[in-house]
């Protein structure tokens, strides 16, 4: 889809691409977005006060609905890359430095803009692409004078996507220029590109944010239901303890939508949720945890104060070889999850977590996690007493962007259930299966007891009995629901959802597959109409 992204407060024009009869018909939840009477065109208009960094749209029709795909949202205006720009001195000329370019690398292509500069004026210029779009791209980003010269490039920085800051020694006209390699490698070394190339440029002088300290904030509680929530915005071209309010994800348009994190190797809580931190003029924006339990504000010194043992806690490794050491008193027998988490964040950490139990004892030592390189611990306590948990990096280096996010969490009876497909179709006459898959966690009281699965609010026509996943046994880690329809047509979203009496009163919506480190709850559901 292009463009990929738009301004908040603005309607913008997109085109989908791919094989479909058109008309279709849109979901994207969010944004208002109609069909045009020009085949694959879409107007999206985004409202200036969208709390979310992108949202998800759906094509549909009678027959059945496309994988979602992301629309990027953000505060530049926006401006269409324009051909021919594959050198100095063909570069796309803008009129300022404060700008969200949309292309598409076309072939083994080069693109190239050209950005006025004063003498001291800092340019931000960061790619989004593979890390947000799922571009197959691997994308090398420069700064060029006019004459080609090399003065600063970057290739990965937020995962596979570049992105960089120069700081103009003199007025000038300065050159961000973008090529780009497979994100997945092949025998040769070449320029690559093509349709899904897609990417989004931002080309700004003025404020851009990387991230927010601290990384982690506490959900409204009962008695505090409406205390503002601020944190410090970091970036480049931010003036030093600018705060910003965190407000939950995508907001009141969002929330029969919300986007969650996967639950996976790092043990997220399924009971966190996504917040957002962003304002008018300020590039990019930060994602920021909400967690149930307390968040501790960043902790400046290397021996840190106790915490709670349900915490989550944002540490800063400012110097070379710095080791932050935090405590948490356990009692014998109680299990926790301990996670680390900061390359996943887009941050410079590669952390290595350390644990020592009261006497002294290496518990554990842990460095990369799955496919993570960040860490992440699970262990029962043998003693009761003063646990520490020691986070360094790997390589020992410090700095400004060397922040983490420390989580210790004991373990609660839970469960979560995940889905397969985010799609789910049914041919009048045919039933279908959904299989869903269960994961039991055990906790004080014991682990999780039998667990009942339905789909609630099925529209008109459609029958699916719930059924039951039982502690062992066969329906222990996967069950089916079988679905049947003898109904109308229908198009639109469904829940899976799960509940148990034991050993407490619990309930979980299915998770769909992760994409682009995001999953939500909400499945679609087609039923084609009946053929006479």
């Amino acid at each position: 889809m292009v463009p990929a992204g738009g301004q908040r407060g603005t309607k913008v024009t997109v085109t989908a691409s791919g094989a479909f009869t058109w008309p279709v018909k849109v979901s994207a939840p969010g944004v208002e977005a109609v069909p045009t009477a020009d085949s694959g065109k879409i107007e999206i208009t985004i409202p200036a006060d969208l709390p979310t960094d992108r949202v998800w749209v759906r094509l549909y029709n009678a027959e059945g609905a496309s994988a979602t795909f992301p629309f990027q949202i953000d505060n530049l205006p926006e401006i269409a890359e324009v051909e021919p720009n594959n050198s100095p001195k063909t570069a796309q000329k803008l009129p300022e430095s404060s700008f969200i370019v949309n292309g598409v690398l076309e072939g083994a292509d080069v693109d190239s803009f050209a950005v006025p500069l004063k003498a001291g004026q800092t340019l931000v210029a960061a790619v989004d692409a593979n890390t947000a779009l799922g571009s197959p791209m691997d994308a090398m980003l420069q700064i060029v004078t006019p004459n080609g010269t090399v003065v600063a490039e970057n290739n990965d920085d937020v995962q596979l996507d570049p992105r960089l800051a120069y700081t103009a020694p003199r007025d000038g006209i300065y050159i961000a220029r973008l090529f780009a390699f497979p994100s997945a490698p092949g025998t040769s070394i070449a320029f690559v590109g093509g349709a899904n190339f897609v990417y989004r440029m931002t080309l700004t002088t003025g404020p851009y944010i990387t991230h927010a300290i601290p990384l982690a904030v506490s959900a409204p509680t009962a008695d505090k239901p409406n205390e503002p929530q601020t944190v410090e915005v970091v970036g480049w071209n931010i003036p030093a303890g600018t705060r910003l309010p965190v407000v939950a994800l995508g907001g009141e348009r969002l929330a029969g939508f919300p986007e969650y994190e996967p639950i996976d190797e790092l043990r997220n809580s399924a009971d966190s949720r996504l917040g957002i931190v962003f304002a008018p003029g300020f590039a990019n924006s930060a994602r920021v945890r909400i967690v149930p339990h307390a968040s501790v504000p960043t902790v400046m010194t290397a021996d840190a104060a106790p915490l709670a043992p349900s915490s989550t806690v944002t540490g800063w490794l400012k110097t070379k070889g710095q080791r932050d050491v935090h405590k948490v008193t356990l009692q014998k027998g109680q299990t926790f999850v301990a996670s680390v988490e900061s390359r996943s964040l887009n941050l410079l950490v590669d952390p290595v977590l350390l644990l020592l139990d009261p006497t002294g004892a290496k518990v554990a030592e842990v460095d990369d996690i799955g496919a993570t390189q960040d860490s992440a611990v699970s262990h029962t306590a043998a003693h009761d007493g003063e646990y520490k948990f020691v986070v360094r990096d790997r390589y020992e280096q410090g700095g400004d962007r060397c922040a983490y996010r420390l989580s210790v969490r004991l373990e609660q009876p839970d469960f979560e259930l995940n889905l397969t497909s985010d799609t789910v179709t049914i041919e009048p006459g045919k039933p279908t299966e959904v299989a869903v898959k269960i994961v039991r966690r055990a906790g004080p009281g014991g682990a999780v007891g039998p667990i009942t699965i339905q789909i609630p609010n099925l529209p008109e026509g459609v029958t699916c009995p719930p059924v039951v996943s039982e502690p062992t046994g066969p329906t222990a880690a996967e069950v089916k629901l079988a679905l049947t329809a003898a109904g109308p047509a229908f198009s639109g979203p469904v829940r899976v959802v799960g509940t148990a009496a034991q050993p407490k009163e619990l309930a979980r919506a299915a998770r769909t597959p992760a994409r682009l480190g995001a999953t939500t709850d909400v499945a679609w559901l087609t039923v084609i109409e009946k053929k006479e």
